[in-house]
């Protein structure tokens, strides 16, 4: 706590004023015998000076500044361009040609008909063939009625993968041979085919059939594959 300055300067003027005034009235002579006889050694008061508390500078409390707010410049707004207006051009005027006739209506196309398909007298009634060591190419063929007659008058024409064509002897009307009778299903006929120049296998495809002795053809056509590395023999049989 601190003690108010003025007041205890007061109280000091006082106690200095009443030392002064005590030593004035000992100062007669009487007085100062008396005051020596009486009068004790004085004692040496010492008075305590204040003691000055520093007062706490005052910290300027920070004034608020308000925040300045952004005022946006205002952009100015383009001025507009006039547009040309293309000034509207002259449709030409399209003058109408002549017109061409329209076609004619499509006419029906007739439908393709099926080529009818030959009657032939005779036809494929068996084929045989089996395995063989032989080297030369031979084919018994047996033409023959549905009673299993012979019939005579009949060609077995066969053409090789190159293109050469060979015709057999007529056919008899009895048996004239048969196949391999190590076979192990023998077949007889009554006319061998064997081709010309030379009775030999060809590897590839050999053509077929039957015909006249004056060249009419009167069985439908069919092949069969040769393959030398794999002989076989063969067995035709024709019937109507």
């Amino acid at each position: 706590m601190t003690l108010p300055i003025k007041p205890i300067l007061f109280a000091v003027l006082l106690v200095s004023l009443a030392i002064t005034t005590s030593a004035c009235t000992l100062a007669s002579p009487f007085n100062q015998l008396v005051a020596q006889a009486d009068t004790p050694t004085p004692t040496t008061v010492h008075t305590l000076q204040p003691t000055f508390t520093p007062t706490a500078p005052v910290t300027p409390t920070p004034t608020k500044t308000s925040t300045p707010t952004l005022t946006p410049i205002p952009t100015e707004t383009p001025t507009p361009t006039s547009t040309a207006t293309p000034l509207p051009t002259d449709t030409p005027t399209v003058t109408p040609t002549n017109t061409p006739a329209p076609p004619p209506p499509p006419t029906n196309t007739p439908l393709p008909t099926d080529t009818p398909t030959p009657s032939w007298d005779f036809r494929l009634a068996e084929m045989f063939n089996s395995p063989t060591n032989a080297t030369i190419f031979s084919i018994v063929v047996a033409v023959q009625n549905n009673d299993g007659g012979w019939i005579p008058g009949y060609r077995v024409v066969g053409t090789d993968p190159n293109g050469i064509v060979t015709k057999s002897e007529p056919s008899a009307d009895r048996e004239t041979g048969h196949t391999p009778a190590n076979s192990s299903v023998i077949k007889a006929g009554n006319v061998k085919f064997e081709p010309q120049p030379r009775a030999v296998y060809i590897d590839g495809v050999w053509n077929f059939h039957l015909e006249t002795v004056d060249g009419k053809q009167v069985s439908d056509n069919f092949s069969i594959t040769i393959d030398v590395e794999n002989r076989q023999w063969y067995f035709f049989r024709f019937g109507p």
